[in-house]
């Protein structure tokens, strides 16, 4: 049913923005996906695609709807306007090929260079994708999959944060050497959330941080599990999506014949994030949902 609602979603959105979306969607076909487009976190990672509540854990938020922006301006990541499209979290997708379970991130940051604001001072980064499993032996396991970070000319990794000031110093180094790996999390200390003064923290948030905001951002700890082989490229359709695909063997997550996979990615300031939950192997009832969304963006290709 929660995959159904999913790319019933995408189908309207496709239908009524085909500009933006054709050509994003190609990339994604054969994917269960969760689209943000041009949408603040609240519309992109809550209601059907919240995780179940059984599996919040390091650092996670609570509650039925885990992202609330309720003053983002209009429907675009926050802070709005054309500042706020650089943060956007367009799409997530996850398929499974083979013995592989491949993961696919669209986003308007990209990841190797960062987005520099001088309004604020800040360099903001792409956070890493956090899984997820519901195990039947091991019950709920968390990984991270790493992004790749921003670096200079010369490939030095840069520090995120203010006026050269990291907030990120050891999820920094940590990714050095390890972008693109799965993660195994077993604490809380593994995980660095959005704090700190570049953290989008209005008044009305409840320990610095917006209700219900699942603020993990970067794994800064954890053990290197799999080398997930990070392909990173780019599609433009109007504006440029920053594109990241991680394929993973699956018996790395699970040795189950099925489970349930929630996935979650934010930039470093959170001001944008999307998520969903995906069953694994995707469920017959959802390939037709997919078969659907094929012939939808097809259908766009031919009409552009």
């Amino acid at each position: 049913m929660k995959s159904r609602a999913i790319f019933g979603v995408c189908i309207i959105t496709l239908v009524s923005c085909p500009a933006v979306w054709a050509d994003l969607a190609g990339e994604f076909l054969g994917y269960q996906t969760v689209w943000g487009v041009g949408a603040s976190g609240l519309v992109s990672s809550n209601g059907a695609t919240a995780l179940p509540v059984s599996m919040f854990s390091l650092g996670g938020a609570s509650g039925t709807e885990r992202v609330t922006y309720p003053y983002s301006i209009g429907q675009v990541p926050s802070p709005g306007g054309s500042v706020g499209q650089n943060f956007d979290q367009g799409t997530l997708g996850v398929k499974v090929q083979g013995d592989d379970l491949m993961v696919k991130l669209a986003s308007r940051l990209d990841p190797r260079k960062g987005y520099y604001y001088s309004g604020w001072s800040s360099l903001y980064g792409q956070g890493d994708v956090f899984l997820t499993v519901d195990d039947s032996e091991a019950g709920v396991k968390n990984f991270a999959l790493l992004t790749m970070w921003a670096k200079n000319a010369s490939g030095a990794l840069l520090h995120l944060g203010q006026l050269g000031e990291s907030y990120y110093n050891q999820a920094q180094q940590f990714h050095d050497g390890l972008e693109g790996y799965l993660v195994n999390l077993t604490s809380e200390n593994n995980v660095v959330l959005t704090s700190g003064a570049g953290a989008y923290t209005p008044s009305y948030s409840v320990g610095g941080l917006p209700q219900g905001l699942d603020y993990r951002v970067f794994a800064q700890g954890g053990t290197s599990v799999v080398n997930a082989n990070v392909q990173v490229g780019s599609v433009t359709d109007g504006q440029t999506w920053y594109l990241q695909t991680w394929t993973v063997p699956m018996n790395w997550l699970s040795n189950d014949g099925a489970f349930t996979l929630g996935l979650h990615t934010a930039v470093s300031c959170s001001n944008d994030q999307i998520g969903m939950v995906a069953q694994v192997p995707v469920p017959a009832a959802a390939l037709l949902g997919m078969l659907g969304l094929s012939v939808a963006g097809w259908r766009l290709r031919r009409l552009a």
